[in-house]
Parts: structure tokens; C-alpha cells; sequence
């Protein structure tokens, strides 16, 4: 049990009704759902202030069953509910904009909007809303005032050759010139220094701020003399970027440990990719409600409960004794709307919130409705995500890189689970699971114990292990999950909602905590991290993400128990080193004990095969990994593998960078070519080059056996303990990354 900071908790001790990580299975006894009560929002903080609106946004159910004329016909007679002189503009795969003759209030679009996704041939509609430009401008504006500091210099190319030449040369342009062109835009400018491009760099005579310096850029722009001009800002590793949306402030969760919080430091992943709309992230969930901070990212998804052809979410709320005697009823809870707006919100657009990756799509699967959700809706929900048929459903025409499971129960991995989890993990998708919200040990929780998947347990803005969240010495990682015990309700998760109480109204923001809160916050990181590099396989995602985690304060619960993973998220650790590794690819490990055999592969899905029982029984990640080069680059040679020719070799691999080695085996009607495995950098004279690290050889000394087996690793250690193993060390073979 984790101290709690001698925090005195109602009813005399913790709140035993699970709270917040999703939904627990109806299968199991004396479950509740896991939301927190208090989250919807204040009056204040409502989506829209009731100014004037531009379009509702519509979109037809089954429309890939109807040809465009018949699409057409069905919104046309739908825009006569609006009103007389509705323009119609189709979006493709039956999204419509339906834009009023006259702006229309917002109370009176909403209204509109609500009235049309009551009909049958909608499937969703939604008001949409003009963004104030000159607003916008000016939250931007007042954004770059707070975070960054205005520029003491502007780079000046002049039109005239005798200017350039003299940049050219190392000389400063004429005093009259720079006279002139400082009366010209009202600023004095002084000579600092020539530099490339036949440029200046010329010094203002005093501070000005960023609206100053702004216009000043404008004005050198349009002069005659000056043939280009660039602000001369400050680039380095404190650099972030600060979105313009008006309800960032309350999203702690996305600063980092230098900003005064414990978040992910999204703010400094940003400056590095802000996302792509290739990546796709599903959230298997209660189903997502359109929101205007989720405009045009859902596609397609699914709705196990009421077997239909979308993953929207009705509304779970309750009756009182609905879910079992004495319960009381709830309110719909709109949970997985709240985890897609973490993930993927609008961001940069004037208004809302921001998600972590601010271009990528959303996969909703809806299994959790009111009184919970059923295991095999879970597990068919999260495999069909996965791009993986299941019976009687349609092909999943959007398959998930990561999933997001928040959700969970009390009982440990069945077996249907973890089959279900195995081959969704060999598709090639990366799964995340809340950790659960009992004070308890996740490993009594599932999926949150089940193998392949991230484990995420819940921390708020010191860092500190919130008091409702699971633990284990297991459990992968950490995230900012929200903590009201220490840091009242702005210490929760603060995202997209709806404002029903019962079913669907209208965009909204609300604060919830819990573990289901912290998952989408690795989700979205992992989502961030494909962006930039695409060819990630789970592996690696996993590898990397506990990687660079960053460290819970010191003498915190989670720093002295070792029961909260590797660390908190880092967006800004992890996108940088997505980058950093994209010429690069993982060189995995595995042992078979039973028959003391090892086998390294770079190929993601061949790793996921052999972690899942691909390659039979007996196998595990010995995590000794080491970085190879994926293609071709300057000082590497390809590393040719082979495999032992069926019935005439060892049932074994091997490896080697020599070109000579690789000619002879080649030969040998024992081995098998399979061609090139991964690139690496010869051993020189000196040994291996500033950068890299020598990959040391042992060999079995078992061909007579015909048993023959090689082991490589970068660890001097584990090279030595061969040895005393009795295998045969051959040296340092090749030098990698």
C-alpha cells in the first residue's frame, strides 16, 4: 500500500469502488465502472461562447452502400431542416458541410445540429464554428510573449552586388545604406557582422517585443533595397512550442519536469513532429461522440455491443440498481471521448484543448456501455482493431499501429486474453492498458497483467504516485493520470467530454483522473513516435519508451518502491531518440534454455513471432539488444545471414560482416543464403570507430553435433560468462551502433 502523504480520505479510508480506469467486465463479480464522479465541467468552462456559427458538419450512416446522386438527394432533402438557401459541400465517404444563408447563432446552429442527428440516415452531426483569426493572432501573439524571448537582430540580404559582395568578403555594407534603410522602417540598425548567403546581420538599437519585431520583419520585407530578410531567432535544446488553444493552460499534463511539472513535455516533442495523419490510434473504449476538437479525425471503427457498422457512444448512463442492488445510477460518463481528445485533439486551432499528436486519426471500438462491457466484446473489439478478421464483422479498412485500453477488472491474464493479445502484438500494433485504480497490485488486474502490453499506472503534477493507482514490480511505466488529493481538481486530466448527462448534446471539456487518463498519454506518445519514424515495431516502441523515461522525483513512493515502471512518459525523450534511431534497426535477442540456443533477428515481425510462440516453445527476450544500420550508409558492409540447410545443416542461424567468411558459406550446401540481415561497421586496425561498439562472437563448438550455434553480444560480461560456459570466444566480429 503507498503512503499518501497522511491525506485523510472519506469514509475513513480509500474509496473502494473502483474509480477511473475504464470499465470493469460484467463477467466478473461485484464489478463497477471506473470513472470518476466529479468530472464534468463548469459553466466557464464550456465549449463555445454563443457567437455567431458557420456550418454543421453531417455525416451519412452506411454511405458506402449509396452512390454519390443518391448521397446527394438524402442531404438535400436533410439541409431543408435547416432552412431555406443551405449550401451543400460534399467531403467524400459520406461527410457533408451544410453552410447556412446567414450566420446563426450558437445556441441556435447547436440546436440545428442536435435536430438532424436525430434522424435515421445520420450518423453523426456536429456544429461547426468560424475561428476568430484576429483572436487566434492574438493568443499566438501573447503565447510567444510568455515563452520565448524577441530577437536583438534580423537577417538582411541587400539587392545591390557591391552589399553582397562585401558580405562576401568579410566587410560591413555602407554606413549611408544602413542609414537610409533604418529611417525607411523606423529602427536603427547597426552592422554586428557579415555571414553566409552574401547576408548581414544587423543589430537593432533597442528592445522591442514580438509585435514590434513582427511588423519590423514586414516592413524590411517590402523595401526596395532589401532583397531578403529572416528574424534572427534563438534555436537550442530549451526550445518549445506553446499551442494557441484557448484551454491549454489547464493541461498540465503536457509540460515538462522544467516547466514546474511532471507531465510528458509534449510542449518540446512538438518542435521535433506535432504528428501525422497516417498514424492511426484506436481507442477501445464506450465509443467517441463528434467534437469539434476531434473534427475529421475519426475513421471508421465499430461497435460490438450493438453489433453496429460505427464506434460512436450513446451515452452509458444508469439507473439507480441498474448494475446490481444498492447501486446507484450515474451519468454517461463520455470516457473514451476524454481519452481521443488526450490522444489526438485539434491542436494549434484557436480554441479547445491540444492532443499529444495533432494530426492523427482515431479508431473508435466501442465495448464498454453502461454497467461495463463483456470480455469477448474486449477482445474481439481490440483485435479487429488490430486489422485481424473476426466473424461476421467487415474487413477493418483503418488497422491500428496503437491501441488504447483503458479498462480492466480484477483477476489475473486469462487465456483468452493473452492468445488475443499475442497475435495483435505479431500484426504489428502496440498496445497500451491502464494499470487500474484500486490501491492494489496490477498484477490481479486484467488486462493490466497480461504480457506484450504496456502497463501504465497514474501520477500527478509532483510526480508522485497518485493514491488510487495500481503498482507492481512489472508494471511497465508511468503517466500523468491526475491527482485531486494533492492537487484538487486542476490536478486531474483536463479533455474533450460531451454535455449530456444522459445522451449525446454537445462539444464539451471536463477534468477526470484515474489510470484510464494516464494511458492515452503513452498512447499519444507512441502515436508521436510512428510519426516520425513509421518503421518502429512494438519492440522497439517498448524498448524505447522505458528508455527514456523520465526519473520520479527523488524519495517519491515510486522512486523507493520500484513498483511504478521506468519512469514517467517523455514525449520529448522519446520523439527525439524515434528520430535519432530511424537509419537504425533493433537487433533483438532470445535464448532457448532447453536447447541452449540463442538467434538474433532486425526484422520486427520475425522478433514478435518468436515473443508470441512463433517459433515454438521455449524462447525468451534475453532484452540484450543492440542498434544495426537498416540500409546502406557510409562505412557500413552488409551482414549476410544464412540458416542451416533442412537436412543437411544445423537447424541454427549465423551471421557474419566478413565478405570472405560470407563467400565461403555461401558455398557450403549445409547453410542457406537469406540474404542481407542488417549493415554494420568493420573492425579497424584500431578497433571500432568513435560512436560504435564492438559485437563480440562466441561459438558453441558443437558441429560435430550438428548443433552448431553462435551468440553475439556488445556486453564484455556476458562475452566473458560464455567462456566460462565452456563456448569458444572468437573476438570482436563487427562494430554497431
Amino acid at each position: 500500500m503507498k503512503d499518501t502523504g497522511n491525506v485523510t480520505l472519506p469514509e475513513g479510508g480509500r474509496v473502494r469502488r473502483t474509480i477511473a480506469f475504464g470499465f470493469a467486465v460484467t463477467l466478473l463479480a461485484a464489478t463497477s465502472t471506473f470513472i470518476t464522479p466529479d468530472a464534468g465541467a463548469s459553466k466557464v468552462d464550456q465549449a463555445w461562447a454563443d457567437d455567431g456559427g458557420s456550418r454543421i458538419a453531417i455525416m451519412l450512416r452506411e454511405a458506402h452502400s449509396f452512390p454519390a446522386d443518391v448521397q446527394q438527394s438524402r442531404v438535400t432533402a436533410l439541409a431543408r431542416l435547416i432552412g431555406p438557401g443551405v449550401r451543400i459541400v460534399a467531403l467524400g465517404d459520406g461527410r457533408f458541410d451544410l453552410y447556412p444563408d446567414r450566420p446563426m447563432r450558437a445556441t441556435e446552429l447547436r440546436a440545428r445540429a442536435s435536430r438532424l442527428a436525430t434522424i435515421p440516415d445520420v450518423l453523426w452531426a456536429a456544429p461547426k464554428f468560424a475561428i476568430d483569426t484576429v483572436a487566434q493572432a492574438n493568443r499566438v501573439l501573447a503565447a510567444r510573449e510568455r515563452t520565448e524571448s524577441v530577437p536583438d537582430s534580423v537577417i538582411v540580404r541587400f539587392r545591390d552586388f557591391d552589399s553582397q559582395l562585401k558580405s562576401a568578403i568579410n566587410r560591413p555594407v555602407d554606413p549611408l545604406k544602413l542609414q537610409k534603410l533604418s529611417q525607411a522602417v523606423g529602427v536603427g540598425l547597426v552592422h554586428e557582422r557579415a555571414m553566409s548567403g552574401n547576408a548581414h546581420v544587423l543589430k537593432l538599437d533597442r528592445p522591442l517585443t514580438h509585435r514590434e519585431y513582427d511588423a519590423l520583419l514586414a516592413r524590411l520585407e517590402a523595401n526596395p533595397d532589401v532583397d531578403m530578410v529572416s528574424g534572427n531567432y534563438r534555436a537550442g535544446t530549451n526550445a518549445f512550442v506553446i499551442p494557441n488553444d484557448t484551454h491549454f493552460t489547464k493541461q498540465w499534463s503536457l509540460y515538462g519536469p522544467q516547466d514546474g511539472y511532471y507531465g510528458i513535455d509534449a510542449i518540446r516533442a512538438w518542435t521535433i513532429s506535432t504528428g501525422s495523419p497516417t498514424t492511426i490510434v484506436s481507442v477501445v473504449d464506450t465509443g467517441i461522440r463528434p467534437h469539434v476538437d476531434l473534427a475529421d479525425k475519426i475513421v471508421g471503427g465499430y461497435d460490438f455491443i450493438a453489433r453496429e457498422d460505427n464506434g460512436l457512444d450513446p451515452g452509458d448512463w444508469t439507473e439507480d440498481g441498474q448494475c446490481g442492488a444498492g447501486k446507484k445510477g450515474t451519468k454517461s460518463g463520455w470516457h473514451g471521448t476524454h481519452v481521443s481528445g488526450t490522444i489526438a485533439a485539434d491542436a494549434n486551432n484557436g480554441e479547445g484543448i491540444a492532443g499529444i499528436n495533432w494530426k492523427a486519426k482515431i479508431l473508435p471500438i466501442r465495448v464498454l456501455g453502461p454497467c461495463g462491457g463483456k470480455n469477448a466484446d474486449i477482445i474481439d473489439g481490440f483485435t479487429w482493431a488490430s486489422g485481424l478478421p473476426v466473424p461476421g464483422l467487415p474487413v477493418n479498412l483503418f488497422p491500428a499501429r496503437v491501441i488504447n485500453m483503458s479498462l480492466g477488472g480484477k483477476g489475473a491474464c486469462s487465456k483468452a486474453y493473452q492468445e488475443a493479445i499475442n497475435r495483435v502484438v505479431a500484426q504489428g500494433a502496440f498496445i497500451v492498458v491502464a494499470a487500474g485504480n484500486e490501491d492494489d497490485n496490477s498484477d490481479d488486474y486484467s488486462p493490466a497483467s497480461c504480457l506484450g502490453v504496456m502497463t501504465v499506472a497514474g501520477t500527478g503534477p509532483s510526480g508522485e504516485a497518485a493514491d488510487y493507482t495500481n503498482y507492481s514490480f512489472r508494471l511497465e511505466i508511468s503517466a500523468p493520470g491526475g491527482d485531486f488529493t494533492r492537487a484538487g481538481t486542476a490536478g486531474k486530466i483536463y479533455s474533450t467530454i460531451n454535455s449530456g448527462a444522459k445522451g449525446p448534446e454537445f462539444s464539451d471539456y471536463g477534468y477526470k483522473q484515474g489510470t484510464s487518463m494516464a494511458a492515452p498519454h503513452v498512447a499519444g506518445v507512441a502515436s508521436l513516435m510512428l510519426s516520425i519514424n513509421p518503421d518502429l515495431s512494438p519492440g522497439e516502441l517498448y524498448y524505447l519508451l522505458q528508455a527514456t523515461a523520465h526519473a520520479f522525483p527523488s524519495g517519491s513512493w515510486c522512486a523507493k518502491s520500484g513498483q511504478c515502471g521506468a519512469g514517467i512518459v517523455s514525449a520529448s525523450a522519446a520523439a527525439g531518440q524515434a528520430l535519432a534511431y530511424k537509419p537504425y534497426r533493433l537487433v533483438y535477442e532470445f535464448k532457448n534454455s532447453g536447447l541452449n540456443h540463442y538467434f538474433r533477428t532486425a526484422v520486427g515481425d520475425e522478433a514478435r513471432a518468436v515473443n508470441t510462440g512463433g517459433a515454438g516453445p521455449g524462447w525468451s527476450d534475453t532484452l540484450e539488444y543492440f542498434y544495426a544500420w537498416a540500409s546502406q550508409a557510409q562505412g557500413t558492409v552488409p551482414v549476410c545471414r544464412f540458416y542451416g540447410t533442412p537436412g543437411k545443416g544445423p537447424n541454427s542461424h549465423f551471421y557474419t560482416a566478413s565478405a570472405t567468411e560470407c563467400q565461403t558459406v555461401r558455398q557450403d550446401p549445409g547453410w542457406t543464403y537469406e540474404g542481407t540481415a542488417f549493415y554494420v561497421v568493420p573492425i579497424g586496425a584500431a578497433g571500432c570507430p568513435s560512436g560504435t561498439h564492438p559485437v563480440y562472437r562466441s561459438y558453441n563448438g558443437r558441429a560435430q553435433f550438428n548443433d552448431t550455434n553462435h551468440r553475439f553480444t556488445t556486453s564484455l560480461e556476458t562475452y566473458q560468462q560464455m567462456k566460462t560456459a565452456g563456448w569458444i570466444n572468437e573476438g570482436p566480429v563487427f562494430c554497431a551502433s
